[in-house]
């Protein structure tokens, strides 16, 4: 479906919302170059055993996108599980043992919603060791007829409060942490009691860990890397950008099987020039969301070179220029609402830039490097730098940032 006037614009040009479902990846999925979810797949199709996936990317960059529609091409090889951290836990205050549990948390209500049978001796196990971790936060559950339906009133319960309540969060942390090893067991029982009946193999696809800060990346990826790496099944973690310019990654990257980097799109060429081919696939990203009528020519050109091919940078800035655009009630998106859009992003930029990142941006624009230092990192974190490739990585300034250079 795609817009046919400014209000439906506004409401489709949702930048915090990826494509998920079948209809949505076919009609508005836009295929990349250097993409590495072809490789995923040949890697998670022809391994039999369970893989442990790192896979990042700026954010924004489409990495629950690209994610989605791997899960697509491999739903009839795997039990998917497809969640996010965000939804479910609180990113300023994360450990491994959130993320362990939540693993067997989502994995059993999956199970549930699928109307897999898990077996009476194994709802008992896991009722035990779930009751053992809860008993000092008042659950509410009481009188259920069978092992397996106070189980689900259980974890409904807890998974409701783990993310919110930071007293829950605390007592069950702490019981879950002392008794990890039963909760990986339990997870790995649950996982091929779900593998026997579905005859397929199990993956776990975890989305939004990218979006904690570098100190948490390090403690999860890095100091606790064996916990996630436990579970007995395929997991692909997303993890931060700037954690690949950290001098302990090397160490991370071996404690996973593969590392894989999702990078923007081209709007332009290392040696300034424009990348007609990117410039391409990012207006085509609007054109599968907008009627023709809602854009000039001038503006869908615009918006995809100041997007710096990031897709959610794209999105957010068409939706900002529809809103200019109806403002002005000219009927369509035209170039004098785009350039109020790519000001009001400078602005935001403006703000938050010092001089000296203002100077390390310029440094970066004609070296087309960054640095392994927390400065750069910062630069990265912020979107202000941004990786690139072809047959090798480059980086380059976000086309919107590029004018605050200018009176540095």
């Amino acid at each position: 479906m795609r817009a046919a006037d400014l209000r439906q614009a506004i409401n489709l040009l949702d930048p915090e919302k990826p494509l998920k479902t079948d209809q949505e990846l076919a009609e508005q999925f836009v295929a990349r170059p250097y993409s590495p979810i072809q490789n995923l797949y040949i890697l998670l199709e022809a391994t039999n055993e369970p893989q442990k996936i790192l896979f990042t990317g700026h954010r924004g960059c489409g990495k629950s996108t690209e994610l989605a529609k791997l899960a697509q091409q491999l739903a009839r090889r795997f039990f998917i599980l497809h969640y996010s951290v965000k939804d479910r836990l609180n990113l300023f205050d994360l450990t491994y043992v959130d993320v362990v549990l939540s693993l067997g948390l989502e994995l059993l209500r999956a199970s549930k919603e699928q109307k897999i049978r898990i077996k009476a001796a194994t709802s008992k196990r896991l009722l035990a060791f779930t009751k053992e971790i809860t008993k000092e936060v008042e659950m509410g559950v009481k009188g259920a007829a069978e092992a397996g339906a106070e189980l689900n009133l259980l974890v409904a319960k807890l998974i409701a409060k783990f993310g919110v309540e930071p007293a829950t969060r605390t007592v069950v942390r702490e019981k879950a942490a002392k008794r990890l090893t039963d909760l990986l067991e339990n997870i790995e029982t649950l996982a091929l009691e779900i593998e026997t009946q579905t005859e397929t193999r199990t993956l776990a696809i975890i989305e939004d860990l990218d979006k904690t800060d570098l100190k948490t990346a390090k403690e999860l990826f890095y100091e606790h890397s064996s916990s996630l790496r436990d579970p007995h099944l395929s997991v692909i973690y997303t993890f931060p950008t700037a954690l690949r310019h950290d001098n302990d990654f090397q160490q991370v990257r071996s404690n996973f099987t593969q590392v894989f980097g999702l990078p923007n799109i081209r709007s332009r060429l290392r040696n300034e020039q424009p990348d007609e081919d990117g410039l391409a696939r990012l207006e085509d990203i609007l054109s599968r969301r907008l009627e023709p009528v809602l854009l000039t020519p001038e503006a869908h050109r615009r918006l995809a070179e100041a997007s710096s091919g990031i897709p959610r940078e794209l999105i957010a800035l068409a939706r900002f220029a529809a809103v200019e655009a109806r403002k002005a009630k000219t009927g369509r998106i035209e170039i004098e609402a785009v350039e109020n859009a790519v000001a009001s992003r400078r602005r935001e930029y403006q703000i938050l830039l010092t001089t000296e990142q203002l100077r390390l941006l310029e440094r970066v624009k004609k070296t087309k490097r960054v640095e392994n230092d927390e400065a750069h990192r910062a630069l990265l974190h912020n979107l202000s730098a941004l990786e690139y490739r072809n047959e090798e990585v480059w980086y380059d300034v976000h086309p919107v940032v590029e004018p605050l250079l200018l009176s540095v």
